[in-house]
């Protein structure tokens, strides 16, 4: 087993500022077949935060990138905490899955047990990997991991916040989210928990996809068939909705005509190639990092409202602060109403005085924050 942290391995500019990352940590262990990384953007705080990926095609700069998210979703929310994000390289169905993800909390367990990192699940991983630790206060919290309405509460509170912070942009703009068309990208945790409040509010869910492809309805799609099918079929529920709605492919969600996007899957979904083709008035990320560099100026060129993704799908970690102050469920929603709302709207007053996007000026905002607590 090895652990290093060498500057020779940090991605390039812009990605490492003077901010961070300022602690890179490597882990290798090739009898259990473990290739992993820790990335914590900043050690002000003494404690830094952020959940557990794993996929077989990470990139460190992927990391670097979600750690210093992470440090932003901390100071969007006035919390005393550094970003961090750590990956795993590892195909999540692989075999060697349980006794790899052993290996990496045995490996980081310093780092928990001093609270330098504070882990918590992520896409490829959930609650049930961090059990063999969960005694650490370090680890996931246990309010995040209840159960609510058939779904882990984290994943519901994460898509209960975009959902708020989307009726909050859309009210700016003078419309309801009554009828309008909703499409995601990712039906995954987050992606069901959104479904379901956005159908709470009346949204009309048009388009969805997995990794197998998409669906299309302007019509609506039935939201209950396709809790049901995610639960049966995964990510192939998509061909086995309705063999008169055939699938499309994944990548062409982004251009179907809809007053809402959410992207809810892998980072920089929304890039060059595709951010032309965008027909929303508001993108309203789920997902971590889905805007790749200079996107959220052409979606504001295009007239395309572009909410940061550590703004509205902070919900999650909202969560680890209702319960740090005793709080219980219904706390864990008011607190996420409250707070991703007023983040919202603050973004959107700011990015308005000051004529820019919203993704500037929330990224402002936070390192205004940061740079006081330095």
């Amino acid at each position: 087993m090895s652990s290093i942290s060498d500057s020779s391995l940090l991605p390039s500019e812009p990605l490492v500022d003077s901010q961070g990352p300022q602690r890179i940590f490597h882990y290798y262990d090739p009898a259990v077949g473990l290739r992993a990384v820790v990335v914590i953007d900043t050690v002000r705080f003494g404690i830094s935060a952020g959940g557990v990926r794993m996929a077989a095609d990470l990139t460190l700069e992927e990391m670097v990138r979600l750690a210093r998210a992470m440090s932003y979703k901390f100071a969007m929310l006035d919390m005393p905490c550094g970003g961090a994000k750590a990956g795993i390289w590892l195909d999540p169905s692989d075999p060697r899955r349980s006794r790899v993800m052993h290996a990496f909390l045995d490996a980081i367990r310093p780092l928990l047990d001093s609270r330098a990192y504070m882990a918590g699940p992520d896409m490829g991983t959930s609650s049930n990997d961090f059990e063999s630790v969960s005694q650490s206060s370090a680890c996931a919290p246990s309010l995040g991991a209840q159960i609510h309405e058939g779904l882990p509460l984290e994943d519901q509170l994460t898509g209960f916040g975009v959902v708020v912070a989307t009726r909050t942009a859309a009210e700016r703009l003078g419309w309801s989210l009554r009828e309008a068309r909703v499409a995601i990208e990712g039906f995954g945790k987050v992606g069901t928990g959104a479904v379901k409040y956005f159908a709470r509010e009346g949204a009309r869910l048009v388009a969805v996809s997995t990794l197998r492809g998409a669906l299309l309805d302007p019509n609506g799609l039935d939201i209950d068939r396709l809790l049901a099918l995610r639960v049966s079929h995964g990510d192939a529920l998509v061909e086995a909705y309705d063999p008169k709605c055939k699938p499309i492919a994944a990548s062409a969600l982004f251009g179907v005509p809809c007053d809402i996007l959410v992207p809810g899957a892998r980072p920089d979904a929304i890039h060059a190639g595709n951010v032309g083709s965008i027909q929303a008035k508001l993108v309203v990320p789920a997902a971590n990092m889905p805007y790749a560099p200079w996107t959220t100026a052409t979606l504001a060129q295009h007239g395309i409202v572009a909410i940061p993704d550590f703004v509205s799908n902070a919900g999650g970690v909202l969560a680890g602060l209702v319960e740090m102050q005793g709080g219980g469920v219904d706390d864990a929603f008011t607190t996420v109403r409250e707070r991703v709302a007023y983040s919202t709207g603050l973004v959107l007053n700011e990015a308005e005085a000051a004529g820019c996007t919203p993704y500037e000026a929330a990224v402002a905002i936070c390192q205004r924050r940061l740079a006081i607590a330095g």
